[in-house]
């Protein structure tokens, strides 16, 4: 669960300051930054927004320590800043500090209380700790904004909360909603996959896993999810599956999906 929960943190992590993602390439450009505030170039509310999409953008790449650092520096700058406290609270969230994390997510929508991405990341986090149905409350808030600029994201956030709660019909309507807006989204596409592999309407899921294999390179959980398909095909693509078994050993040696695949494990 963290795993796939962590990209979907990811998707709004780098929509720092509403609509800029930042490239990478940016990060720890901190000198230029530092001669930028000692020359009193950037104002402070600026200096803020920087090292909160700074902050963001070390999240998304794992480097947790670099993020607190660049989240409280700006904070300190200013308090009032929603979306440092909300990326705060993605970050505590991804330490397993839930109570920290609360607190700023709480803070953010304090200050921000209509702004969608902070809504969209405190329902994540809502599901994650298994409070599905206020979490689905305020992923409904989010998705009914139609100005919102990932209403798409937010619908397949939603679908993935409730495969969460297993909860199969809401889930599979919630990715289809996302995949009628952005029919290449590759996480909806896989989890319609997911969704019709554990309804048994295995043609269906592979239809599904093709698409979300043409747009993202799969894991070790996808790889698993693709041999278990092909494995229930009455006339699988023999190549393919060799090589999905093959990636799955050389890419991801010591995951729970290769020790299955020696072991000789069937199902997904």
């Amino acid at each position: 669960m963290k795993k796939v929960l962590i990209g979907l943190f990811s998707v709004y992590v780098l929509t720092a300051c509403q609509t800029t993602a930042i490239d990478s390439s940016e990060l720890g450009d901190e000198a230029g930054l530092s001669t930028q505030y000692s020359e009193g170039k950037v104002s402070g509310k600026t200096a803020a927004d920087i090292n909160t999409q700074l902050g963001a953008g070390y999240i998304a790449n794992g480097r947790y320590d670099r993020a607190l650092i660049k989240l409280s520096k700006a904070i300190r700058q200013d308090p009032d800043h929603a979306l440092a406290h909300n990326y705060l609270g993605v970050l505590f969230s991804r330490l397993e500090r839930p109570e920290k994390a609360n607190i700023q997510f709480q803070k953010s929508i304090q200050l921000s209380p209509g702004d969608s991405t902070i809504l969209n990341n405190y329902a994540l986090f809502l599901c994650e700790q298994k409070k599905f149905d206020k979490a689905q409350r305020v992923f409904k808030k989010v998705i009914n904004n139609p100005l919102y600029i990932n209403r798409a994201g937010a619908y397949q956030s939603a679908a993935w909360c409730a495969l969460e709660n297993h909860d199969l019909q809401a889930s599979e309507k919630l990715y289809k909603q996302a995949v009628a807006m952005e029919p290449d989204l590759p996480r909806s596409l896989l989890g319609l996959a997911k969704i019709n592999y554990k309804k048994g309407n295995y043609k269906y899921a592979w239809r599904y896993f093709e698409r979300f294999d043409k747009n993202m390179a799969p894991d070790a959980d996808a790889l698993w999810l693709g041999i278990n398909i092909l494995n229930k095909l009455d006339y699988p693509d023999k190549n393919k599956l060799s090589s999905y078994k093959l990636l799955l050993k050389s890419k991801f040696p010591d995951t729970d999906e290769t020790k299955w695949l020696y072991q000789g494990k069937q199902e997904y």
